[in-house]
């Protein structure tokens, strides 16, 4: 699920985050801020390929029988994903704590480069 300022209310859980969802939800709109701080920058340069959206993962994993291993649930986690290309993910999923760290540090990166 794309994440907006809209829906940003509908978001109830949030993996691995011992704060309130309350707290979670005005750090996810903060991050939304950062965002579009990233997305500007990213523009400015004429590299609107890069621009990027926060999806959250709202889907339990199925777990199959026929696996031997234990099957990962990503349920409550986020994931940068490209406007013009949603298949491919920044990175891995992360939880609400590990994504403000990324958001972070590629606003950083972009603002000196």
């Amino acid at each position: 699920m794309k994440v907006t300022t809209k829906n940003i209310k509908d978001i109830n859980f949030f993996a691995g985050s011992t704060n309130t969802v309350k707290y979670c939800q005005r750090l996810l709109e903060g991050m939304l801020d950062d965002l579009a701080t990233l997305n500007g920058l990213l523009i400015d340069k004429d590299e609107e390929y890069r621009v990027l959206y926060i999806d959250y993962i709202n889907e339990h994993t199925e777990y199959s029988p026929e696996r031997t291993d234990p099957c990962p649930d990503f349920y409550g986690m986020f994931r940068l994903r490209f406007e013009n290309d949603p298949s491919n993910n920044v990175g891995g999923e992360m939880n609400i704590d590990q994504l403000d760290m990324v958001l972070f540090v590629l606003v950083e990166f972009e603002e000196n480069r």
